[in-house]
């Protein structure tokens, strides 16, 4: 080849190289608008239950939402850019346009340029997104969240539900007074625990009240009972009457796990969990679960690679079959992946498997059927042979 041909193919190549990822910034859009959707579904109607029913500001749930977004970004983005890589490549298929670039001496190894660049990019932004900006999203959420509850506390109280969202105990409310907020008919029940007994508290009004000064809500109780079940076998019952007793709703533990160490491994970052574990005797058992979370952080944000290189020569499976192979091949693929996941993150748990092996174990995989399907589109073998009319 001489220089004014070379010079020629390298425009070419790049022109190539941009028309491949345009056509994959449409299907990453709406596979991760529609996935992050479904998996907020819940939670998006909780929000929408607190501007309904509690008038809650509506600036103040948008807000909320805008916070739980990132948090599933970890799953999302990567599955969006499978489904993006086989459409786009299920296009080209279909179209024959890569019939076309074969027939102008253009292999599928060109296509891996942008690919893997692509990918690369991805893990390393979401491995950056997951140490630094994740926290603080999950952070932010919950303090926001229970800061609604601080300054409107009676939201968590619904009428004729069994509410479970406060520290070591059940709230029951028959009725709530529309204009004085007052509770009528409260139950509260204490499970037994290591060192307390169980607990049943029945009071006739009550009323919730927030500390101004702290994440602190007490519920102010009037004209009550309060029966201890005790003894070894529970035979012991205990009845005691009151006419105002106070009980901390105990909002302040709950914040103590966002902003102090009290906190699950999954709201931690790497960096956090090195540190900690590196702390931890080795015969600590919590040591596997959180060396296989801060592992599981890596692999998730790398999945994306991986993603996309089981992806681009899966697509070109797709002439015949359309959208709905390519649909089909992404499901197979991260059903694959998270069912890997599952049971790496139970076996890593156990210590039964070192935690980085664990956790990157669905990526090995996902790597082998890369290479398989890369392989074999290479030699146009069976389905593979996208080339061939």
């Amino acid at each position: 080849m001489n220089q004014e041909a070379f010079s020629v193919m390298i425009p070419d190549m790049r022109r190539l190289h941009r028309y491949l990822l345009a056509e994959m910034v449409l299907p990453f859009g709406m596979a991760l608008f529609l996935i992050s959707f479904l998996l907020l579904t819940k939670q998006l109607l909780n929000l929408v239950d607190l501007v309904l029913k509690n008038g809650v500001p509506v600036t103040t749930v948008l807000t909320l939402v805008a916070y739980i977004i990132p948090a599933t970004f970890a799953i999302t983005v990567p599955m969006s850019l499978l489904v993006a890589v086989l459409l786009a490549l299920g296009r080209l298929a279909s179209d024959m346009e890569l019939v076309a670039l074969r027939a102008g001496g253009v292999s599928l190894s060109r296509l891996y340029t942008p690919v893997i660049w692509l990918g690369l990019a991805s893990s390393l932004g979401m491995l950056v997104f997951n140490e630094v900006a994740l926290p603080r999203f999950n952070a932010a959420y919950k303090e926001l969240f229970y800061t609604v509850l601080r300054q409107r506390s009676d939201v968590a109280l619904q009428e004729r539900i069994w509410v479970k969202d406060f520290e070591g105990m059940i709230l029951y409310v028959d009725a709530k007074d529309p204009e004085t907020k007052e509770l009528i008919g409260v139950t509260i029940i204490r499970p037994e625990q290591p060192g307390q007994a169980l607990q049943w508290i029945r009071a006739r009004r009550g009323k919730v009240l927030s500390d101004s000064t702290g994440f602190r809500v007490y519920l102010d109780l009037y004209d009550g009972t309060l029966q201890i079940l005790g003894g070894a076998r529970g035979e012991d019952l205990t009845t005691m009457n009151f006419n105002y007793s106070r009980v901390d709703l105990d909002l302040e533990g709950k914040l103590s796990q966002i902003r102090g160490t009290d906190r699950e491994p999954s709201e931690m970052t790497m960096r956090e969990l090195w540190r900690d574990t590196s702390r931890m005797p080795p015969a600590d058992p919590r040591r596997p679960h959180w060396l296989t979370e801060m592992h599981k952080k890596a692999s998730i944000a790398f999945a994306c690679l991986f993603f996309l290189l089981c992806g681009l020569p899966l697509g070109t499976l797709t002439r015949r079959g359309g959208r709905i192979l390519g649909f089909v091949f992404a499901l197979s693929i991260i059903f694959i992946y998270y069912l890997l996941l599952s049971i790496g993150q139970t076996f890593g748990d156990e210590a039964r498997l070192p935690g980085w092996l664990a956790m990157w174990i669905p990526n090995f995989a996902m790597g082998l059927l890369a290479w398989w399907a890369g392989f074999s589109a290479f030699k146009e073998r069976g389905l593979f042979a996208f080339a061939r009319s």
